[in-house]
């Protein structure tokens, strides 16, 4: 097809027009695209979503669906009810089973999973797919908005370059290579730390249905009156920074951030020293800031399940931040009796939500 054919064909398709402003520049862009074969009518397609920019980056990044459940079952061994399962747990919907849904290489993790059957139970395999898939979902999240505010964001509010956004977008899916070889070291060596510590923690102890730990919350003060006066690049840095900060303390001190719900950051550690030193370094820090912020800890048995704990423990070290006053950070008797190193001081017995009895609680006076 000759230049002059082509351009006729992406006129009567609606793509491009002489007469616009920055016609050239969009003639540029289609044959970027044709180059990298893209057919007509997903160009076309493309345009109608105002997507015509990302579209050879999404071909790039899309594994053609070349197979079906009852493939997948087939070339397996599993069931088709655990194909349909595992689908699911990886936070995919299902679709019928004939229907062409798989790429050849989901095929491994299928098998994978078979073989894991023959030494964990469906329920706990089930439930690790799931952590696997809402962390690498957050993962990915994560990267497309650094993208976008890094890349995308200011090519579209400058002088708006079509070819420089397309070639953007390819650029940023061709390092998904490139990050996802970080997966196995960082998992070998996340796993090699966590299995230090649940050995630290439960050192003397076969309770395999509790660990040991010292639970630690720290929310920012009067966050919600904050955030409605900030503008939303000053509120995103506010948090950004406030996570930052505490994954940098608690790593220092080798417990694990559990999670950062905007204003509120929960962690663990193996003993209550280090949940102290983790504290009083995220207040000093926010208050730097010009931001107070308060803490709670606790420490005792607690229950670990896909990343996250549960129990009295942890609701009883919730509560504790809650009642705190900005600057300050309250512990139970646990956290005071393991921590000869600090000096506290009684804060009186406070009945808490959740709790049938008062209880006594101390604040950290070194601060």
């Amino acid at each position: 097809m000759t230049d002059a054919s082509q351009e006729r064909e992406w006129q009567e398709a609606g793509l491009y027009d002489p007469a616009w402003p920055h016609a050239e520049r969009r003639l540029e862009l289609l044959r970027w695209i044709t180059e990298h074969g893209a057919p007509l009518e997903a160009m076309i397609a493309a345009s109608a979503r105002n997507q015509l920019t990302s579209i050879v980056g999404d071909r790039a990044l899309r594994l053609e669906p070349t197979l079906s459940a009852l493939d997948i079952a087939e070339r397996t061994g599993l069931h088709l009810d655990d194909v349909r399962q595992l689908r699911r747990a990886t936070g995919f919907p299902m679709t019928p089973a004939d229907v062409l849904s798989f790429s050849a290489d989901e095929v491994a993790t299928f098998q994978l999973f078979a073989v894991a059957a023959a030494f964990f139970s469906r329920e706990e395999l089930l439930h690790f797919v799931r952590v696997i898939a809402a962390s690498v979902r957050r993962i990915a999240e994560a990267a497309s908005e650094m993208f976008m505010r890094d890349v995308e964001a200011p090519l579209q509010q400058g002088e708006r370059d079509e070819l420089a956004l397309a070639r953007a977008n390819l650029a940023g899916v061709e390092m998904v290579d490139n990050v996802t070889a970080l997966f196995e070291p960082l998992f070998r060596g996340h796993l090699q730390a966590t299995t230090e510590n649940s050995r630290r923690a439960r050192h003397g102890t076969n309770d395999y249905s509790t660990v040991p730990l010292t639970i630690g919350f720290v929310d920012l003060s009067a966050f919600t009156f904050r955030s409605g006066e900030m503008r939303p690049d000053e509120l995103l840095r506010l948090v950004m920074d406030f996570e930052a900060a505490a994954f940098d303390l608690v790593s220092d001190q080798g417990g694990r951030l559990i999670k950062v719900i905007g204003d509120e950051a929960m962690f663990s550690t193996v003993n209550p020293e280090e949940a102290c030193a983790i504290t009083v370094g995220l207040l000093h820090t926010t208050s730097d800031w010009g931001v107070t912020a308060r803490g709670g800890l606790a420490h005792g048995p607690v229950v670990a399940s896909g990343g996250d704990v549960y129990g009295p423990i942890v609701n009883l070290a919730s509560r504790i931040t809650d009642i705190a006053v900005p600057g300050e950070v309250l512990v139970d008797a646990a956290v005071v009796q393991n921590t000869p190193q600090r000096r506290f001081e009684p804060a009186g017995r406070r009945l808490l939500k959740g709790f049938a009895e008062p209880v006594r609680l101390w604040s950290l006076a070194e601060m």
